[in-house]
């Protein structure tokens, strides 16, 4: 099984509600749409290979199959078809030190010309931040990390493509005696403004009943 380099999975092991371990990462870059990862533990100091199967991009292990105390590597594997095999990079895990951190909440972004303005809303305990964006098109493109200071609220992202449409991820940064997994926030797609008045192309009232009205519009930018 060999790695393949540009699959960046973005493999993360965190804990929620329960002891339960949740893993998710990205999937393999221009793979079909079924596939079957095999996920892979090894755990300090135990010979035995844990692994379990799934096809989604995400998985949950049970409290009673982990090691609360120990160390394990994690990594993802695809195997395909012709019997040929690919892996992402591994990442160290200590299940009682992998709770979830607290992120941000309420992320609100908006585009004016060729800056990107994004707020949010603080945890009780606020620690380091990282931002990152890139340009929403149909090919991913590269992701832009934007470091952020530990109280801020938000911040101001110059001197970019006003035509562009943008996506925008914010998370905690991982430091020594933080013990919880560091998780980037949803995806947010930030719209560009129109720069044309767009043109109504049809506009069709229907009365659905006294002081109600259906109202259709279509246009063209």
């Amino acid at each position: 099984c060999f790695h393949l380099a540009d699959w960046d999975n973005e493999l993360v092991c965190y804990k929620e509600l329960s002891d339960d371990l949740t893993c998710t990462w990205l999937p393999v870059p221009s793979a079909p749409n079924m596939i079957n990862y095999t996920v892979f533990l090894k755990w300090d100091r135990i010979p035995k290979l844990f692994q379990r199967n799934t096809s989604s991009s995400s998985i949950t292990i049970e409290r009673k199959n982990l090691y609360m105390k120990r160390s394990a590597s994690i990594w993802i594997a695809v195997n395909y078809a012709h019997d040929s095999c690919v892996k992402g990079k591994n990442i160290s895990v200590t299940p009682s030190k992998a709770g979830k951190c607290l992120t941000p909440s309420n992320i609100n972004a908006h585009q004016i010309t060729n800056q990107l303005m994004i707020k949010w809303d603080l945890p009780a305990t606020p620690t380091p931040y990282e931002l990152r964006y890139r340009e929403a098109l149909t090919e991913p493109t590269w992701w832009t990390l934007v470091p952020v200071e530990s109280n801020a609220v938000n911040v101001t992202i110059s001197n970019l493509n006003a035509l562009s449409s943008y996506i925008v991820q914010l998370r905690c940064i991982a430091k020594d005696g933080l013990h919880c997994v560091c998780i980037w926030s949803k995806e947010i797609l930030v719209p560009h403004k129109l720069t044309n008045k767009p043109r109504i192309s049809y506009n069709a009232t229907t009365e659905i009943s006294p002081g109600r009205r259906n109202v259709l519009l279509k246009w063209e930018v």
